[in-house]
Order: structure tokens, then C-alpha cells, then sequence
């Protein structure tokens, strides 16, 4: 009886054994598992390729790219865009004016933009915009009109100098009146590549023609 207690109590402590080191097995089989994982997942978000971003037409064909001495976008495509992005640049509230501006930042470039902001700090700067709660929203008073167009010698890009009058109007609290401004825009002809439009505004200078008063100045 001796004896066969003594094989029982060496058959189960050799399954113990066999058992413990089959878990250890396993516990480092799924650690290195989840370690390789973790490491392939740490290198391919590291080593990713930067996204290719090419302009395609509306039956999504690549398109050639286009010099920027010449025209991208037909007289009709140019205008519109125009009509469109221009009063939707001046729509402003107290609540989202700077992420509002830097949304519209695509419209321009960087010399563009600064000729905007400086038009803006006129006629709906930040300072009365948040003191006097208000709202500032841009309609076309009339269809915009190209005055000329062509490779500027300047820069050896193709250009457009376009005309549009547009209405401000201010909401809130004690808004200003309306003001109708007859804006000339330089838009121009800028890389595809981070702009698939194929075109932005350079310069905005104003006629001499206002109506009402201004929300503008320091408050």
C-alpha cells in the first residue's frame, strides 16, 4: 500500500508539473503574441505613406495637373465660386467667430488673407461682434463680374480681378445698419495639391461706396 501511494503521490506531482509549465507555455505564447501585435500596429501607423491627393472631374478621372499660368476653373465655374465663398466669409456670430474664420482660410492665401482680415476688422471685428452679441451675415447684392484677367507678370500666375457688391447685416444686441460694399477681389490661380479648387483670393481692396453705419473700430 506503501508503494502505491507513493507512485499516486509522483504521477500527480508530475501532472502538476506538466500542468504548470503547459500554463507558463501559454502565458508567454500569448505575451509575445501581443507584443509582436502591438509592435506591427505601432509600425505601420508610424511608417504609414502620407495620403496621395490628386484632382479628379466629375466621372472621377484623374486629371492632368494644370499650370498655374493657366486658367483651371471656366469663366462660370470661376463666378460662381466666387458668389459663394465671398459672403459666406463674412457669416459670423459671437459663439464660433474664430473657428468661423478658420474655416474660411481655405479661400484665401496667405497675403489674401491678411487683405481680408483687414476689411473684416471694419466692418465685424471680434471686439464688437462679442461685446454686442451679434450675428453678421454677407449677401450678393449683385452677380460678381470678371474686370479683367490674365498671367500676372509678378508672379507668372493666371489671375482674375473679379467685382461683387455685398450686403452686411448685423443681428443682436443694438446692431448696426446694413452696409453694402462693392469689394474687388483678386483670385488666383494656386496649387491643386492642397487646394482642389485650383484657385484662391489674393487681394480684396473696396470702391469707395458705402451705406450706414460700421461695426467696426475698438468697441
Amino acid at each position: 500500500m506503501a508503494g502505491e501511494e507513493v507512485n499516486v503521490s509522483e504521477l500527480r506531482d508530475s501532472f502538476y508539473r506538466d500542468s504548470f509549465g503547459r500554463v507558463i507555455f501559454v502565458i508567454v505564447s500569448v505575451g509575445v503574441c501581443i507584443v509582436t501585435l502591438a509592435a506591427l500596429s505601432l509600425y505601420f501607423y508610424l511608417d504609414k505613406p502620407p495620403p496621395v491627393i490628386f484632382p479628379v472631374d466629375n466621372e472621377m478621372r484623374v486629371q492632368k495637373p494644370v499650370p498655374l499660368n493657366q486658367p483651371y476653373l471656366s469663366t462660370p465655374d470661376l463666378l460662381q465660386w466666387v458668389a459663394d465663398v465671398v459672403p459666406r466669409s463674412f457669416v459670423l456670430d459671437f459663439n464660433h467667430y474664430n473657428d468661423q474664420l478658420k474655416d474660411y482660410t481655405q479661400y484665401f492665401t496667405s497675403d489674401g488673407w491678411k487683405t481680408f482680415l483687414n476689411q473684416l476688422n471694419i466692418y465685424a471685428n471680434y471686439n464688437n461682434v462679442q461685446a454686442y452679441k451679434l450675428f453678421v451675415t454677407g449677401t450678393p447684392s449683385a452677380a460678381p463680374f470678371i474686370m479683367r484677367e490674365g498671367v500676372i507678370p509678378e508672379s507668372g500666375k493666371y489671375g482674375w480681378w473679379v467685382q461683387m457688391p455685398v450686403t452686411i447685416n448685423y443681428a443682436g444686441y443694438k446692431p448696426p445698419s446694413g452696409t453694402t460694399l462693392t469689394l474687388q477681389f483678386l483670385v488666383v490661380r494656386v496649387s491643386t495639391l492642397n487646394n482642389l479648387t485650383g484657385v484662391g483670393i489674393d487681394n480684396v481692396i473696396q470702391a469707395p461706396i458705402t451705406t450706414g453705419n460700421q461695426a467696426g473700430g475698438n468697441g
